[in-house]
């Protein structure tokens, strides 16, 4: 049996935090014993994590660094030395110049001074996972593994990571994983000399899992967000409130579309550090009637059932898990034409690819409100095709760590 741990920020909403939970709950725990460390073990998916699965402690030395330095999690773990590096670094950071940017992203900077006061983890492991991109360095660092495996969970091109210092690290990996062929094309393109150790295992979409959660409306009922007994068309969004998901570019597309007086409500499942001044821009522009930010949902598949159409305006994607989702319900689809847009959707068969602008999403939005025949013929289309990937994810995982 092999002895394999997995390395996460968070368990919070997002698409890297849903993925490894439902990998797990698919993995052959009879073959595999999986213990995970989580820097912030709390969050919605805490609850679905497999009850086999065995729990690690983060070191505090990298829960502080991780961490806010306003944030519960920080005060609870830090001391004063920690208190006192935290500060330092986030005034070096500040001060610095384009150069030392140029060399070092912000992850990078605080690893080089928080890497010296990290612990090394006792145990010893047959395989080593990292999750997130912003933990690949505690694995390669810190955890002693016969085998390590990192992830890059979007188009490595759109971080801000800077490549040449994580050449070292992708170097003392065995395998870096991503999740689609332009997310992999992206990290050749920068590590070319590393192609070999690039593999694609995809986010997992369980159809079983999500049909039956769909059906389950007691949260949506419970929630007071109107959602449930609104009549009006319904457009919905999932993804973190953050400049990578676009949400700015919705609330210019809901202001075009009611300037066509046409009745709806666009719905925005998630959290981020924009939510605030997003909901400033909302309430100046008064449009809180017709769009709305509602917070994480631990059971967006309800909602996702029953909206009219799914929305994703992002200026970058990976591969999107709430996509692959809303490929399972059968939803009409606008997504933006970022660079692996093609890779999920083709345009005009099974959903419709915009230009990455507010007027472009909004015309897409109004193709499908003024046209259901299409709507039908997308649905259609949608559900001639099984987009659960369970097994070969599985597959391909399992291949990895043998």
């Amino acid at each position: 049996m092999k002895n394999v741990i997995f390395v996460i920020h968070r368990l919070g909403a997002g698409g890297a935090e849903k993925s490894l939970v439902s990998l797990m709950n698919s993995l052959p725990l009879y073959e595999v014993n999986v213990h995970l460390m989580a820097i912030d073990p709390t969050g919605i998916f805490r609850s679905l994590v497999p009850s086999g699965v065995h729990w690690v402690d983060a070191p505090k030395e990298l829960i502080c660094q991780s961490a806010r330095i306003t944030s519960r999690l920080f005060w609870r773990n830090t001391s004063l030395k920690l208190v006192l590096l935290k500060i330092f670094c986030i005034i070096c950071c500040r001060l610095r110049g384009k150069e030392s940017k140029s060399k070092r992203s912000h992850d990078q900077f605080y690893n080089d001074f928080w890497k010296k006061i990290i612990p090394d983890y006792s145990d010893y492991y047959d395989v080593a996972v990292s999750y997130m991109d912003c933990v690949n360095y505690y694995v390669v660092d810190h955890i002693k593994a016969g085998r390590k495996i990192l992830w890059c969970h979007n188009d490595y091109n759109k971080l801000e990571y800077v490549a040449s210092y994580d050449q070292q690290y992708y170097e003392k990996a065995d395998y870096i994983c991503t999740i689609s062929q332009s997310c992999k094309d992206s990290l050749v393109a920068n590590f070319p000399s590393l192609e070999n150790k690039f593999k694609i295992v995809e986010n997992i979409s369980s159809i079983k899992i999500i049909n039956s959660q769909s059906d389950i409306t007691d949260e949506m009922v419970c929630s007071g967000d109107g959602f449930i007994d609104d009549k009006r068309f319904k457009i919905l969004s999932i993804g973190r409130i953050t400049e990578q998901k676009g949400f700015d570019y919705a609330i210019e597309a809901a202001k075009l579309l009611r300037g066509r007086n046409i009745e709806f409500c666009w719905y925005i499942i998630g959290e981020g550090p924009l939510r605030k001044s997003f909901e400033t821009i909302i309430q100046k522009q008064k449009l809180y009637d017709c769009i709305k930010f509602i917070g994480i949902r631990s059971n967006p598949y309800a909602y996702m059932k029953r909206a009219d159409i799914f929305v994703m305006p992002s200026r970058y994607e990976g591969k999107s898990i709430a996509l692959d989702e809303a490929k399972i319900l059968c939803k009409p689809i606008v997504i933006t034409n970022y660079p692996s847009a093609k890779d999920a959707i083709i345009d005009g068969k099974n959903g419709i690819i915009t230009d990455i602008s507010a007027k472009a999403i909004a015309k897409g939005i109004l193709e499908l409100f003024y046209d259901q025949n299409l709507c039908k013929t997308f649905e259609r289309n949608l559900k001639a095709v099984d987009y659960s990937n369970q097994r070969q994810v599985v597959a391909a995982f399992m291949g990895l760590i043998s």
